[in-house]
């Protein structure tokens, strides 16, 4: 071997590395620094486990989370290979001594053939199987045969050097003895002429090591980068849950001085975070994103690869002026990212649910940045979709989206038997405050599930009420769409109105209400025990405070994203279902983590859809594959719209949409028939103005 061409192929091998890379880290640091390394053992937990171990990967799909693993598990294990190669080119006869170098030959042979059945079962995947999730890619093509070579030349080197050298080296023998398929090699080539053996052994090393070499260079070009930067992207994921809303601070907003400028959400590349960046280039592109996302799967232009991969283009293409750094806003050159980057189509089709986060494999963010975008469109631009005017102003006059007046809010309350409640002592005279939320209290489709919900707590015993006229809105909807400006004084007095009657325990039967409530409201002083309306009645009928069963039919459960992906709530409705319905709950092939949304979340319940399929009818056609009479739900939003999904396929005259409380409610001893008799069928509910 010759020590001069090895360190010359290393040095320019990891110049070519450090250079390329660096063009896109350089990006990373200039970008708005976050502090990202609170929580250390969480972070290191997840490093772990979803990282070195590949959890999050197997999970979400596991044969080809399987293959991925047993490649990444392979890189680990061959790094000691690679070093071994590199000792090889300054000292032919180096091996790693006695047991130790007998046990790694073996385990050695064992990775590469593994990783060898994972690159077939990877080209399989990719032109057989074809998922649509897979698209047209050259360079994963050509990292696959990058891989393919050095396993394949790594066993030819074993051959021609064991032949060549083993009965001349003790150590190699060694080696040798233990190396199943490099010895099986060296029984092909052993009656070779020695020159030729001589060529093979320095070709194969060379072939072999110039892949690699030229494999290091190439990570930094492409998406295979992620080799590098997933583990940190892993370790600096944020902790809090993805529904996180980033915090705009109003009053220094409202009171900047003259010449002082406050970032509002983000406008272009440089408000960005360090962390964008470093998803952006981290993104692997395999296209898990997909799976159950509502927009990709109904046609629009919106996929969390598509977005990244859009980002990690344009910040290359302005890379000058991001490390330039401009004096002021006014001075910066960089384009607004909306609508030339991520186009307002894209921007607005997001329902927030949050799939995309949660199927990526090395937990990129999303949702966050999105915000961020829709928060300066709508209080720095005014740039918003044309339906969203009408929602802004009925929720400033009437606190709620369909402009009905506040003193209707508790209209069907008083037929239900549930009280109204306004002042500290009828607060505290209660088991729980019911929150009952804006489509629970107006729509007519919502006020049947507060009337089932009504009669269960009846039943139970349960002294429930509500605050009618009183209840303020969490305003959830326009936080989502992002205008905080009209979102943190709803929120304001929403902690002040529940604070000041001493509210400690609330239950609601809104998921949406539900996550503000228990996620949102602490940061402005509201900290109370919440839970969701299926958690409670499935603890009543635990502790047998409800007799409630033999409801007849098949029953296919849907998740709400703001119930089961974003608060981790997929038990309790299962729970209360299989205790009431004659025979188990089905699954939709898209179920708990992996559901799909209906359609309504992210303020989508109030836009038209205008580019594709409308969701809740693709989410509608999912559910009639199982076959179900009734669907179940636990949010008056998905019961809309699925209810609607089916209307459009001309099947809600067969199948209804009922919420649980709804079925439990029908199931109750003293109930008038069977599980229909309290709802009619889900698709005469009226819509939203929008629909």
């Amino acid at each position: 071997m010759s020590p001069v061409g090895i360190t010359l192929a290393l040095a320019a091998a990891f110049c070519g590395f450090a250079a390329l890379a660096w063009r896109k880290l350089a990006i990373v640091a200039s970008l708005a620094p976050e502090v990202r390394w609170d929580a250390p053992r969480e972070r290191l937990r997840r490093l772990l486990v979803d990282g070195f171990l590949q959890g999050r990967m197997i999970r979400g799909d596991r044969r080809p989370g399987i293959m991925h693993a047993v490649i990444f598990g392979g890189f680990l294990a061959l790094l000691l290979r690679k070093l071994q190669l590199i000792a090889i080119g300054y000292d032919e006869t180096f091996v790693y001594p006695g047991l130790a170098g007998g046990v790694f030959a073996t385990l050695k042979d064992v990775v590469e053939i593994a990783v060898l059945v994972a690159v077939a079962y990877a080209f399989w995947r990719r032109f057989v199987l074809r998922p649509a999730r897979l698209e047209p890619n050259r360079e994963a093509v050509l990292i696959l045969a990058l891989i393919a070579a050095i396993m394949v030349t790594d066993f030819l080197f074993d051959g021609f050097r064991f032949a060549r050298l083993a009965a001349q080296d003790p150590g190699i023998a060694h080696e040798a003895a233990f190396a199943p398929v490099g010895r099986l090699v060296a029984s092909w080539v052993d009656g070779l002429p020695a020159s030729l053996l001589a060529a093979g052994y320095h070709a194969t090393y060379w072939t072999q090591m110039l892949t690699v070499l030229a494999f290091l260079v190439l990570l930094p070009v492409g998406e295979h980068f992620h080799i590098v930067t997933a583990l940190p992207a892993l370790f600096f994921a944020r902790t809090r849950p993805a529904n996180a809303v980033p915090a705009v601070d109003l009053e220094r907003v409202m009171n900047a001085g003259d010449g002082e400028e406050v970032a509002v959400g983000v406008r272009t590349a440089r408000d960005l975070g360090w962390k964008d960046a470093l998803d952006a280039f981290t993104c692997t592109e395999c296209g898990r994103c997909k799976d159950a996302c509502p927009t990709f799967l109904t046609g629009k232009p919106l996929a969390l690869k598509w977005v990244h991969d859009s980002l990690k283009h344009h910040l290359l293409e302005q890379r000058p002026s991001l490390l330039a750094r401009a004096a002021t806003a006014a001075d910066d050159p960089l384009p607004p990212l909306v609508p030339g980057v991520i186009g307002e189509d894209t921007l607005w089709a997001c329902t927030t649910c949050g799939y995309c986060e949660e199927a990526c494999p090395i937990g990129l963010e999303h949702l966050p940045r999105f915000y961020r975008l829709r928060q300066q469109r709508v209080m720095m631009e005014g740039a918003f979709p044309h339906e969203l005017k009408p929602v802004f102003d009925a929720y400033e006059s009437q606190g709620n989206p369909w402009g009905l007046p506040v003193q209707a809010r508790g209209d069907w309350a008083q037929a239900a038997g549930v009280p109204v409640v306004s002042t500290r002592e009828e607060v505290a005279a209660l088991d729980w405050l019911w929150y009952v939320g804006s489509a629970t209290s107006y729509d007519p489709r919502g006020r049947r599930i507060a009337e089932a919900f009504a009669r269960v707590l009846r039943e139970a015993g349960v002294r429930v009420g509500i605050l009618g006229p009183g209840e303020p809105t969490t305003g959830e909807c326009v936080r989502r769409l992002g205008n905080e400006m009209l979102y943190q004084p709803l929120a304001e007095q929403l902690v002040a109105t529940l604070n000041g009657l001493g509210v400690t325990r609330i239950v609601t039967t809104d998921p949406h209400a539900y996550n503000s409530l228990r996620n949102e409201a602490p940061a402005f002083g509201g900290r109370w025990e919440v839970v969701h309306h299926t958690q409670l009645i499935s603890g009543l009928l635990e502790q047998g405070r409800l007799a409630a069963g033999g409801v007849p039919g098949r029953v296919a459960f849907h998740d709400p994203c703001y119930l089961g992906r974003h608060n981790r709530e997929f038990d309790a409705p299962r729970a209360v279902l299989a205790r009431v319905c004659a025979t188990p709950p089905a699954e939709f092939a898209l179920a708990r983590e992996r559901a799909m949304c209906c359609g309504a979340g992210g303020g989508r319940m109030w836009m038209e859809e205008t580019i594709g399929r409308r969701i809740n009818v693709l989410r509608a056609e999912q559910a009639l594959a199982v076959a179900p009479g009734i669907i179940a739900t636990g949010c008056p939003y998905c019961a809309v719209m699925l209810g609607d999904g089916l209307k459009a396929l001309g099947r809600d005259g067969d199948v209804r949409v009922l919420d649980v409380a709804e079925i439990v409610a029908a199931a109750l001893p003293a109930a008038p028939g069977a599980a229909g008799a309290e709802a009619r069928p889900a698709g005469t509910a009226p819509r939203s103005p929008a629909h």
